[in-house]
């Protein structure tokens, strides 16, 4: 089964309707969560999108697999109720005006009109409700690792100066390119709407990493590349990329992002973090940002094990999970 994980993510905040009565009794539970409930037709329309997506990235997934996937899905719309939970409490939720804030900004940076942003969203399955809850939803993750999860995490100066020697003390000299990095599935189908829809998940995720501010959390759940799990970081020295790429790199500046690009091993995406020859950089001009990275790597395991705590001291009952 494949990119199960990019589609989970993809679905990240999408749901969360308040359940009335009659609501509840016509559709059924799947799961409580405190006082919250999830619909098990949230569960079904959360599927159904995991499985298009994965379709349209290339991947297929066998029957049996269908209930692993719906379990994926039913875990990734708990830990949201969770999250949301856990903000409101602390009053860290996004609100309508900062995801209205949020959505200007991105239409700003594309050179677009809010509108279009909204009709992109449409494009990809998305109405405006449900597109203002997933951005809310992101920006509220993010608040929660800020303010729950960095606090956590403990970077010695031992461990900065081994990154240092490991980058640049040891290195030769030349410029390097150092990039975060996203892979995505090319299906091999010769069929145009296949193609689309692939560029389109694509698009889409360019889209997340736009608003989420996060490209390297982005990339540890979606990339197909060996460098996810350190965020997609990936240096380039002069001539070791192919010139489709290092002709994209050079149109880029610190900190932007590259439009999806096409190759041979399948769509990527490169986030520009800096342009650098290792044998120029000293220690006292670099120990800070080896520093945040090195924190960064340990920002998605420490937010796995705190979301495990969370859910040993909150209520959660799995009631109805199956299809209606």
């Amino acid at each position: 089964m494949k990119n199960v994980g990019a589609a989970v993510l993809l679905l990240s905040g999408l749901f969360g309707f308040p359940a009335s009565a009659d609501l509840l009794r016509v559709d059924g539970v799947a799961a409580i969560v405190g006082e919250q409930v999830i619909l098990r037709s949230e569960l079904d329309l959360a599927t159904d999108m995991m499985l298009r997506r994965i379709r349209a990235g290339g991947g297929d997934v066998a029957p049996d697999q269908e209930i692993e996937l719906r379990m994926e899905a039913l875990r990734a719309l708990i830990d949201d109720r969770l999250i949301l939970d856990l903000a409101e409490r602390n009053e860290a939720a996004a609100t309508d005006e900062e995801i209205d804030q949020a959505i200007q900004e991105i239409a700003r940076e594309e050179g677009v009109q809010v509108e279009e942003i909204y009709r992109a969203a449409g494009a990809q399955g998305l109405g405006r409700r449900a597109y203002r809850q997933q951005l809310g939803m992101q920006m509220t993750r993010m608040r929660v690792v800020s303010g729950s999860v960095r606090s956590r995490i403990a970077v010695t100066d031992a461990e900065v100066r081994e990154l240092f020697d490991e980058r640049y003390a040891q290195a030769r000299p030349g410029e390097r390119v150092r990039v975060l990095h996203i892979l995505l599935p090319n299906p091999p189908q010769t069929e145009p709407e296949i193609r689309r829809e692939a560029l389109g998940l694509a698009e889409k995720v360019r889209e997340l990493a736009l608003e989420s501010g996060d490209f390297a959390s982005v990339a540890r759940r979606m990339s197909r590349a060996p460098t996810a799990r350190q965020g997609g970081l990936t240096v380039f020295r002069e001539g070791d990329a192919p010139p489709q790429l290092e002709e994209a790199f050079r149109q880029l500046v610190p900190g932007e992002i590259s439009p999806v690009i096409p190759t041979e091993h399948g769509l990527n995406l490169f986030q520009l973090l800096d342009r650098f020859d290792p044998s120029d950089v000293q220690y006292e001009d670099v120990a800070n940002q080896l520093r945040a990275e090195l924190e960064d790597r340990q920002v998605e395991p420490e937010f796995t094990k705190f979301l495990d705590e969370v859910r040993k001291r909150q209520y959660i009952e799995i009631v109805n999970p199956n299809p209606r």
